[in-house]
């Protein structure tokens, strides 16, 4: 008999996944963002949007920004965005910190998708405050820039 058939060992899996998550919600960051973003490829695109991000107890935020714009020839286009971020100094609560990462966005014009592979550098206001700006640059679909703030919860009880 093999573990896969033990109905014990499936309870464990199961209780294990359930429980993890739950344990890294409860001392992390939650962050919602509102920003801008410009894509500079071929047409020329400006964006709006907002995100949510999840952040860990250490150096690390996954987050996804959904924007809606328009490129230069006035033609509606949409983008999804889910990147992984490394933060430098997350605990800073005055001055700039520095993080970088990659991921994938989807950009949405004309009735094609097109999926591309991001790269992006960031220095956020305050990465251990309530709230702060942010700058990024990067290249995915282009050479990206997107300007925002962002507002942060701490996800431990009385917070």
């Amino acid at each position: 008999m093999s573990w896969r058939s033990r109905p014990s060992a499936w309870g464990l899996v199961l209780a294990a996944t359930l429980a993890a998550p739950a344990d890294a919600a409860a001392q992390g960051w939650r962050e919602t963002q509102l920003g801008v973003a410009g894509v500079l490829s071929r047409p020329a695109v400006s964006l709006a949007g907002a995100g949510l991000a999840w952040r860990d107890r250490g150096r690390t935020r996954v987050g996804w920004v959904a924007l809606l714009g328009s490129d230069e020839n006035g033609g509606l286009v949409g983008r999804a965005e889910l990147a992984y971020h490394f933060l430098l100094d997350p605990a800073k609560r005055l001055g700039n910190g520095v993080y970088t990462g990659g991921g994938v966005a989807v950009a949405v014009s004309e009735g094609r998708a097109r999926p591309f592979l991001m790269l992006v550098v960031g220095v956020e206001n305050s990465p251990a405050g309530r709230r702060g700006t942010f700058i990024e640059v990067g290249v995915g679909g282009g050479l990206r820039a997107a300007v925002g703030m962002r507002w942060r919860k701490q996800n431990a009880p009385g917070r």
